[in-house]
């Protein structure tokens, strides 16, 4: 009988151990912006061990190593990931767009430096500092071969992130739909990133705001294991490490969202706290550094891993991995983008949405880096055109390619400021080799002003020519082809405005040119494209030097101008622009202009494109005046040529190939060869003498060049390097912004 008791209790134990269920582990990332890449050295750390893992959870940047992770990236493939992403050009794209707007013809767009929109509903033309359009961009790569429609228990390992909702605060956990979408929405962080449409009627922010380190989400799941990663466990102690901004800022984040994820420290088996209270949310580019203190973190606490992976290994068999494989999410097929979809997330739909015709280009391709890298570019040149905060991409089923499209509805009130400025040597000044000219300018509009419909226009400029317009516009009126406006604005400004006081003449005399203007204009808008003008003004220039007798010039004028530009900027891959200009006036003889331009570009390829332009000018306007005259030289014009060689009568044509480099710390980089020639007349407008022909194109030059330009796209504007010589021995050297 003792024997038969004994043997039963043997087996009783034995039929115990083989049906006792597995230890369920879980594995938690806390947020912490690019300490979060901590994280990788935990999940090295836990495959090094052989512990298996049946869940993550991870909120913000924890989020997104988790996402990938889940995903079936190996540690090995998300630090690749690191070392090949240009990490600070993620964070360099703003909000928003801040291009001016191109309202004059034969006057090429600026960029403002600085945007900043007001109105009823606050103050500011986006709800953040940074733009996610890189973001998304990364995220719909390396998720791509999802759908957006998965349940993330089906993940090679079940994830979880947690977001917050931007109106009730409640945490969100996010569990299946779009991986783009979920992981984005646990990143919003709040005033960097911009709120985030989860799903429709909802804006999500960062989950940190609510649950940095979801320990106790992972015990809700039945996670008989949890293992943390609190890389925002240690702040800075010190006081005098407190006096930076960015210092200041992670300090606060740090203590925001410490409070709710230190409580939940015991109810992890075993929490990782890294060391890095010296480093920052967006110190990307110190990552190296970052994994070196997650190695450190996991050494310090290797025995109570070693302890945690014995326990384990009484229920279920631990598996060390080889951590040179090729991970589960590259075995998967890459997509074939098949059908086409743009979908409107915005909140307001006040803005121009995309078509798909405009990505017809991808159909049939399959989703690989080339076309990834591709669809990128197009994303940004469309996003720029529309004026959108960002175009991101996913995939859905049956191959479909969804193209998200997102803006903000537009304040009534703004202001911008900007900078133009460049600097050079060249052989075609009327007198020294070298010249310098800036003007920073600023530009203000409102709106419904004293609640009518009327809009206050302001612009003013310092530098070469310092002067302020101040306008009213009313929308006379409004159909769905555009808008008609009545617009009276007044003009007064002083500095150089003759070839006397020119920034190119050595010999002026001080800018003490004054003039006043007065306008009565109708505006046409037809388009975002397209504008025309029809203006009646009146002028009362003085012009002061030194050397001459004090002129006085006043006179009538009426003009009417066309434009017409698809071409965002300079280095606009493909598009057209027209400049159409005619104006009548009379000062003592009449006095008349006539300018057309033409300029036209074929994208070749994604890198490539291939453009040609022409122009003819007739222009017998009051010969003193620096505005009576085109411009021969400088980026549009004949290369070899400087700033402000100016002629009556030009006619001129000219082809060129611009090819796009690589990215400068996120900013696209462009190169262009310029082939043009020209015909102009011989007439010298710095003699400080009337010429004593109108006859156009009387005694002609010509000349022909050859310029290379390379360019870097910058939010403060183009930043450009020229470099032109001609036929007839010109040579010109420019660098500036513009």
């Amino acid at each position: 009988m003792m024997r038969r008791a004994l043997l039963v209790l043997l087996l009783l134990a034995v039929s115990s151990s083989l049906f006792a269920s597995p230890d369920k582990v879980a594995v938690v990332l806390s947020g912490g912006g690019a300490r979060g890449m901590a994280h990788i050295a935990v999940l090295e750390a836990l495959e090094e061990a052989g512990i298996p893992i049946d869940l993550v959870i991870g909120t913000s940047m924890g989020a997104l190593v988790g996402a990938l992770y889940s995903a079936g990236y190996t540690p090995k493939e998300i630090k690749s990931l690191i070392t090949e992403t240009d990490l600070t050009g993620l964070f360099s794209e703003p909000v928003l767009d801040t291009s001016r707007v191109q309202d004059e013809v034969f006057t090429y767009t600026h960029d403002h430096a600085f945007s900043l929109g007001f109105g009823d509903k606050g103050v500011g033309d986006a709800p953040a500092l940074i733009g996610d359009q890189r973001i998304l961009e990364l995220l719909g790569y390396l998720f791509s071969r999802y759908d957006d429609t998965i349940d993330f228990d089906s993940l090679p390992i079940p994830f979880r992130c947690v977001a917050t909702d931007a109106v009730s605060g409640e945490a969100l956990v996010c569990s299946a739909g779009s991986l783009v979408n979920a992981i984005r929405s646990s990143i919003s962080i709040p005033i960097i990133f911009t709120p985030y449409p989860l799903k429709k009627g909802m804006l999500a922010v960062d989950g940190g705001v609510t649950d940095n380190l979801p320990v106790a989400l992972a015990r809700s799941m039945g996670a008989d294991i949890v293992i943390a990663s609190d890389v925002n466990a240690q702040q800075i102690q010190d006081y005098d490490q407190l006096e930076s901004l960015s210092a200041m800022a992670m300090q606060t984040i740090i203590l925001v969202t410490q409070e709710k994820a230190r409580v939940q420290h015991p109810l992890a088996d075993l929490v990782f706290q890294p060391s890095l209270y010296d480093l920052f949310a967006l110190d990307f580019g110190r990552w190296e550094t970052i994994l070196e203190r997650g190695r450190q973190a996991v050494a310090s606490k290797q025995s109570e891993l070693d302890a945690l992976a014995a326990r384990i290994s009484e229920s279920r068999e631990l598996v060390v991995y080889n951590p040179d494989r090729i991970g589960p999410y590259f075995l998967r097929s890459t997509p074939t983008i098949l059908q086409l979809v743009v979908r409107d997330i915005s909140s307001q739909s006040l803005h121009k949405v995309p078509s798909s015709n405009q990505f017809t280009a991808f159909l049939g391709r399959r989703l690989d880096a080339q076309t990834a890298e591709e669809l990128n570019l197009k994303l940004r040149d469309i996003r720029k055109a529309n004026g959108l905060a960002t175009l991101g991409y996913e995939m859905a089923p049956q191959g479909t390619l969804v193209i998200n499209s997102r803006g903000f509805g537009e304040r009534t009130k703004s202001i911008s400021m900007g900078l133009k400025s460049d600097a050079g040597l060249s052989t075609s000044l009327p007198s020294s080799p070298a010249w310098y000219r800036a003007d920073v300018y600023l530009d203000a509009s409102i709106e419904a002003l004293a609640q009518t419909e009327l809009m206050l226009l302001v612009n003013a400029t310092l530098g070469t020519e310092t002067g302020m317009q101040v306008g009213l516009a009313y929308p006379f009126a409004l159909t769905k082809q555009g808008r008609m406006d009545v617009r009276l604005s007044l003009f007064y400004a002083n500095g150089g405005m003759s070839t006397l006081t020119a920034t190119v003449n050595s010999d002026r005399s001080a800018s003490l040119d004054k003039a006043f203007l007065g306008t009565f204009a109708l505006d046409f808008t037809f388009n975002t494209e397209s504008k025309a003008e029809l203006e009646g003004s009146y002028h009362l220039v003085s012009l002061n030097d030194s050397r001459y007798p004090t002129t006085f010039l006043a006179y009538p004028q009426l003009s009417a101008t066309f434009l017409y530009n698809s071409k965002r900027d300079r280095f606009s891959p493909d598009g057209a622009r027209l400049d159409m200009l005619a104006s009548i006036g009379y000062l003592d003889t009449w006095k008349y202009a006539f300018r057309i331009g033409w300029s036209q570009v074929f994208e070749l390829s994604y890198k490539e494109s291939l453009g040609y332009d022409a122009q003819i000018s007739l222009l017998r306007q009051p010969w003193p005046l620096l505005s009576s005259y085109a411009e021969v030289g400088m980026l549009e014009g004949l290369p070899g040529y400087g700033p402000l060689f100016l002629k009556r009568d030009l006619a001129m044509f000219g082809l060129t190939w611009q090819h796009r480099l690589s990215e400068i710390l996120g900013y696209p980089t462009f190169s262009k060869v310029v082939l043009r020639g020209a015909m102009f007349d011989s007439y010298d407008p710095y003699t400080a003498l009337e010429s004593n022909t109108s006859i156009p194109f009387d005694s002609l030059a010509w000349d022909m060049g050859l310029g290379i330009q390379v360019g870097l796209d910058t939010p403060l504007g183009e930043v450009i390097a020229n470099l032109g010589t001609s036929v007839k021995g010109k040579v010109t050297f420019s660098i500036g912004i513009y």
